[in-house]
């Protein structure tokens, strides 16, 4: 992502924000990034990619914070857990998407809200098999029913929280509150064998999702464009980690272990920088690889 497609999405999120994604004309884009109609349809094809690109972005960041939060953990800590999904609403906080997410769902736009869906479902899908780990494989028909309900619990609760109190209300203490309420939910839907929405959503997401497939060779190909885009008075360690990953995914048989511990140092390297966004972008690419990579070895070994 060159200087000028990172001056077209935060010129975009700034305007949807304020005025909503329907009120903001290219125009108004091409005016607040400084540029020219043709510098906007090079990187975008309609407002509605730089609206993707945006959501992706926000996406990305919350994945990659998530990840980081795992790092030297337990997969069952609900604390954890309690930080991951109070992630995301930071991330929508800081990257300023809720005003977004506002004014499409009031839009009227089918096509808006299918976007704005889909960061949703993936979303729920990621908590699902995070619900897994915490409550154990008796949860897994019932998985996303708790999914459901946990994020009815916390968005209610926030909401109200918020109207009745004068100050915000905390999301991490909200989650771990309502994680304490899916403890009890939880043994009583397996108890009961109580399914109500849960397979509906997990067919409905199966349907309406596509699975994001990244090979070791775009990764490189990323990365060398990236090192080649770098200032020459980039700190070093910057340098560093990037040649590092390029050299790994370079190798016929890169190692996953060190890609994935270089990636977040790479990650953490650049995340108060200008290069931020790429870096975001980059880091998600290679965590969606290793875990593609991770998954298809699991596999093969169940067979």
């Amino acid at each position: 992502m060159n200087n000028r497609k990172r001056q077209v999405i935060l010129a975009s999120l700034k305007l949807f924000a304020d005025k909503g994604f329907n009120s903001t004309s290219i125009q108004e884009i091409l005016d607040e990034a400084h540029i020219s109609k043709g510098t906007f349809y090079n990187y975008f094809s309609s407002k509605k990619d730089c609206l993707i690109a945006i959501l992706e972005i926000g996406r990305s960041d919350s994945t990659l914070r998530k990840a980081e939060l795992l790092i030297g953990k337990d997969l069952n800590d609900k604390n954890v857990l309690a930080a991951q999904i109070s992630t995301i609403m930071q991330v929508n906080r800081e990257r300023n998407l809720l005003p977004i997410f506002e004014s499409i769902l009031h839009s009227g736009d089918a096509d808006l809200k299918k976007i704005v869906q889909q960061y949703h479902l993936k979303e729920m899908q990621w908590l699902s098999k995070r619900l897994i780990d915490v409550y154990g494989e008796s949860i897994v028909p019932y998985r996303y029913d708790a999914t459901t309900l946990l994020f009815g619990m916390i968005h209610q609760t926030l909401h109200i929280g918020n109207m009745v109190r004068d100050e915000m209300i905390d999301p991490v203490a909200t989650v771990k509150y309502a994680l304490r309420q899916l403890d009890l939910i939880v043994p009583s839907l397996i108890k009961n064998n109580d399914l109500y929405l849960g397979q509906d959503l997990q067919r409905y997401i199966y349907e309406n999702t596509e699975p994001k497939v990244i090979t070791s060779n775009e990764v490189l190909e990323q990365l060398v464009g990236f090192k080649g885009a770098l200032e020459s008075n980039i700190p070093a360690p910057c340098i560093e980690y990037t040649e590092c990953l390029i050299e790994e995914f370079s190798s016929d048989t890169p190692r996953n272990y060190i890609i994935n511990t270089i990636a977040y140092q790479f990650y953490n390297s650049f995340r108060n920088s200008k290069h931020s966004l790429e870096s975001i972008e980059i880091a998600n690419n290679i965590w969606h690889f290793t875990r593609g990579f991770k998954e298809a070895i699991e596999s093969n070994s169940a067979q």
